[in-house]
């Protein structure tokens, strides 16, 4: 749910906010006010490749299992190269949807497709929501405005790859009516179309004509 009049009194709360007392102000977050399902604001935009402090200080914020689930592999840190290509997108080819809370400016979730080179019309996707913002209906907000991204640039069908055992994933692919494509050596595969997500996601907005 979307609630416009309430951006100049989130960007007030948020100019000269720290992450910390005394430490420098913050500028104030920008994005498109959204109150989630249980009542928490955020700040949703599309990622930029200024970014990267934001992403690195949010990845250092999920716990040891998050990060298995989201790279399939224990990971402590993202490298420089790997800030540069979650941040400097084409917003194409490559499209990334963050989020930012409305109370400090910190990013709490981040949604993206990368193009398959061999199948233009299909993108694989990646939600990853920070711990404490989990069970919030974030993910859903964030994949449903990544659609929309997805098909102005013409992809008709989404693709995941997760471990078995992500039962967020599953869940989510069980709310959407995607299917299983193919199970993997510790990985399995879920696809979507744009039109039957859509229908598995009572309440978002309908995606934007291209």
């Amino acid at each position: 749910m979307i609630y416009p009049d309430i951006l100049t009194a989130l960007a007030r709360r948020l100019l000269g906010r720290s992450l910390r007392p005394g430490g420098p102000p913050r500028p104030a977050a920008d994005g498109t006010p959204v109150v989630l399902n249980d009542g928490s604001a955020v700040l949703i935009r599309q990622v930029r490749s200024t970014d990267a402090p934001l992403l690195a200080e949010g990845f250092a914020r999920l716990s040891p299992r998050s990060r298995w689930m989201r790279f399939l592999r224990a990971k402590t840190t993202l490298s420089a190269a790997e800030l540069r290509y979650f941040t400097d997108v084409d917003h194409h080819d490559h499209e990334a949807i963050g989020a930012l809370s409305a109370a400090d400016g910190r990013g709490v979730g981040i949604a993206r497709y990368v193009r398959d080179a061999d199948d233009p019309h299909a993108a694989e996707i990646a939600v990853t929501i920070v711990d404490d913002w989990h069970g919030r209906g974030l993910a859903s907000e964030l994949l449903s405005r990544l659609s929309d991204r997805a098909r102005q640039a013409d992809i008709h069908r989404f693709t995941a790859v997760a471990a078995p055992e992500n039962g967020a994933v599953a869940g989510l692919a069980r709310k959407l009516g995607a299917c299983l494509a193919s199970r993997g050596p510790g990985t399995v595969e879920y696809e979507v179309s744009l039109d039957d997500l859509f229908q598995g996601v009572s309440g978002h907005r309908r995606p934007v004509s291209a």
